[in-house]
């Protein structure tokens, strides 16, 4: 669910920045026009400038006169909407359609409002009737493919774009999202055909690199997959593609192509809470850089101070570097507006063990498995508590768990070793010994698995 939510998020800031910028001059070339188009290209000037007042005077001065200026009603619109003043704008964007039903400027602005207002059925549906007035209109069309794809509607993505493709030629932007939704739907033929429809149109479209880079990945190939991301990473790209890129390269195990362009999307929109989020768990893949990743999700929370991931993902950072104290902080911070997830309870299990709080760290850990009963760590760490505490049979009870759980988890078979030789049973306390002796020697294993339990990333 994060991960989608992300993903609309920040594809979505992308056509927030333009919400000025590409509707200025279309709205008073295409409005019919009461007012001089003089003075209202004098107003998108000052508008553009950020000169709010000025602009605003100006209306006030052409709707005195044309109180039904369709124009300058979107253009006051647009003034709202930058002063942050939502619902204002939205009357004024509406009233302006009311006085000119066929303006697609007025429904372009409004569906950029929705955006901004989080509402993306909206959107799209503003940017449907643009399309029934004007189905030329590239630029509604690709926004209409974009809020369906954001969304997870595949389906509508895709027939919406084929009745597009009956009064416009698709654009590269528009294939490379068509071929997203072609490959979300399984179909890698006609993804891979949108994709390198795309290329023929802009031989240096970065989204239509990345999808072929995600395509091949999917079908097995790496290197032509690795191959794709080189030509993407290349370009001059925004940082909405930079943070689809890193995506794909921490799938393809390319953490350093990752960070490198995670970073140059932080310098590019530093106020923007996902990249650093997204940074923060990059520096975290091996070789993990925890003070990187630390610094990554201090950022993220300076934002966004109640981000739950984010106060997790730090708590888990500074449990890493054993300063538990504040880990604790972050990790409370984290299950206090909920139930919070497992790993947060496992975490503070986890220090309150090595604090000889051996009661709530029993009680903390149970918490863990009553959340995620198949979250292996916690029935080791609560094995080795109860080991630790001589309460064999219910440590024999959740070490047996954990390692059916996680056959590869040393700590857990070092963990059976101890118990069974307590038990006075060598022959199994040896073989439990043979298979940590064996998990070392594929580099599975802890350094020193007498040491505290290594606490998993969070999931």
């Amino acid at each position: 669910m994060r991960n989608a939510q992300l993903n609309f998020t920040v594809r979505r800031l992308a056509f927030l920045s333009t919400l000025i910028y590409a509707l200025l001059a279309p709205a008073v070339a295409g409005a019919q026009l009461k007012a001089s188009a003089e003075q209202l290209q004098r107003v998108a000037a000052l508008i553009s400038g950020n000169q709010l007042v000025e602009a605003e005077q100006q209306l006030d001065q052409i709707l005195k006169t044309s109180p039904n200026e369709a124009t300058a009603l979107s253009f006051l619109g647009t003034i709202r909407a930058k002063q942050g003043r939502l619902t204002e704008a939205e009357d004024f964007f509406l009233r302006a359609i009311r006085a000119d039903d066929r303006s697609t400027a007025a429904r372009m602005n409004l569906a950029y409002l929705y955006l901004l207002k989080g509402e993306p059925d909206k959107t799209a549906a503003e940017l449907e009737k643009v399309l029934i007035l004007d189905p030329a209109n590239a630029d509604a069309a690709y926004r209409l493919a974009w809020v369906l794809f954001s969304q997870g509607r595949y389906d509508e993505c895709i027939a919406a774009l084929d009745k597009v493709k009956q009064s416009q030629t698709l654009s590269a932007p528009i294939l490379g999202v068509l071929g997203d939704a072609y490959l979300r739907k399984g179909d890698a033929t006609k993804a891979e055909e949108s994709y390198l429809l795309a290329l023929e149109a802009q031989s240096n479209n970065a989204d239509a690199l990345l999808g072929l880079a995600q395509l091949w990945r999917t079908r097995g190939d790496t290197q032509m997959a690795v191959s794709y991301v080189e030509r993407a990473r290349n370009l001059p790209v925004s940082p909405e593609q930079l943070y689809k890129l890193a995506r794909i390269a921490l799938d393809l195990d390319l953490k350093d192509q990752a960070v490198t362009a995670l970073t140059r999307a932080v310098v590019l929109r530093p106020d923007e809470p996902s990249y650093h989020f997204a940074l923060g768990t990059a520096f975290l893949k091996q070789p993990a850089d925890l003070q990187g990743a630390e610094q990554s999700f201090r950022q993220l929370l300076k934002l966004k101070p109640d981000d739950a991931q984010g106060q997790l993902h730090l708590g888990y950072v500074l449990l890493k570097q054993k300063k538990q104290a504040e880990s604790k902080v972050w990790l409370l911070k984290s299950i206090r507006n909920g139930v919070g997830t497992p790993e947060a309870f496992y975490y503070l299990g986890l220090i309150a063990q090595a604090q000889n709080e051996d009661a709530p760290a029993i009680q903390l850990f149970q918490k863990s498995i009553q959340l995620a009963p198949s979250f292996a760590s916690a029935h080791v760490a609560l094995g080795s508590t109860y080991l630790k505490l001589k309460d064999y049979a219910r440590a024999q009870q959740a070490l047996e768990t954990g390692v059916k759980l996680s056959p590869d988890d040393s700590k857990a078979h070092y963990n059976l070793a101890m118990l069974y030789a307590r038990l006075k049973n060598p022959e199994k306390a040896q073989e439990e010994m043979r298979i940590v002796s064996a998990l070392k020697s594929q580099g599975k294993g802890q350094q020193d698995e007498s040491e505290s339990l290594e606490p998993p990333p969070p999931r």
